[in-house]
């Protein structure tokens, strides 16, 4: 009786629109989904809220009883949230809720930790994979660079059809496994891009870090450390992304010498 009562009183989720702002002022059942737009909360949710391409503004009085998701934009506001806050700008950090302080230094060291971490790790474990991501750094930058732009605005418009196409929790689980397809290329383009630099440093080195795991970490560090440069650290470390982006992508759509002979000895 109780669970027909509230489904008398709570609204429908309103259907996504792309490019229209999604405003929920009165309590409301299902999965609220924003497309390349904004997401207004100021009343209950009971479900989901996702942006893709788009912020999440939980004003007062605002009560998500789910998660709250913004891929490619921010989630802001004093709103509660129950579940889970997904904040993935692919550059870096978004929105007002981003650290600040001491807290985004200590973030920042972690996050400098862990990047040499996976690099380290990559470059042991698929050495062969960061070497054709790091060959299109240096082979017409440009055209890599423009790679990079162009896949992210293909990722996010596959973000906003899969959201459209399937929503509830298939879509939401979709669009954490493009996210999860995301961060795996940038980090392959970003060790990548630093596998690159690392090499046209090395004659500078010492002997011992000349190596290829060592002057690829140092590399890694040095990228790093430049994106924590107050003012113009963010748009360098964006700069990276892309280009680590467009290198791997640009990888992945070149087909691997072995593949090449391959085909040649099938096609005889």
């Amino acid at each position: 009786m109780i669970a027909l009562l509230l489904a008398g009183v709570l609204a429908g989720a309103p259907a996504p629109r792309l490019g229209a702002d999604v405003v929920v002022e009165v309590p409301t059942a299902g999965t609220v989904v924003s497309l390349a737009a904004r997401v207004r909360v100021s009343s209950v949710v009971e479900g989901d809220v996702v942006a893709v391409a788009g912020e999440v503004e939980l004003l007062p009085g605002a009560e998500v009883r789910g998660d709250v998701i913004a891929l490619g934009g921010a989630i802001e506001g004093p709103g509660v949230v129950s579940g889970r806050t997904v904040e993935f700008a692919p550059l870096g950090w978004a929105g007002s809720r981003a650290p600040s302080g001491s807290a985004a230094w200590g973030l920042a060291l972690l996050r400098v930790g862990g990047w040499l971490v996976l690099g380290s790790l990559l470059t042991l474990l698929a050495p062969g994979l960061v070497r054709r991501a790091a060959a299109p750094v240096g082979d017409r930058p440009w055209i890599t660079v423009a790679v990079g732009v162009l896949g992210l605005a293909v990722w996010l418009a596959v973000m906003v059809l899969l959201l459209a196409a399937a929503g509830g929790p298939v879509g939401i689980l979709m669009a954490l496994l493009g996210v999860a397809g995301l961060l795996a290329v940038k980090v392959v383009g970003i060790v990548g891009l630093s596998w690159w630099l690392g090499r046209r440093i090395a004659p500078a080195l010492p002997l011992s870090l000349r190596a290829e795991l060592p002057r690829t970490a140092l590399a890694l560090l040095l990228l790093a450390m430049v994106g924590m440069i107050p003012l113009v650290g963010a748009s360098l470390w964006a700069a990276a992304n892309v280009a680590g982006i467009g290198a791997a992508v640009r990888a992945l759509v070149t087909p691997h010498p072995v593949a090449l002979a391959l085909s040649r000895v099938l096609a005889r």
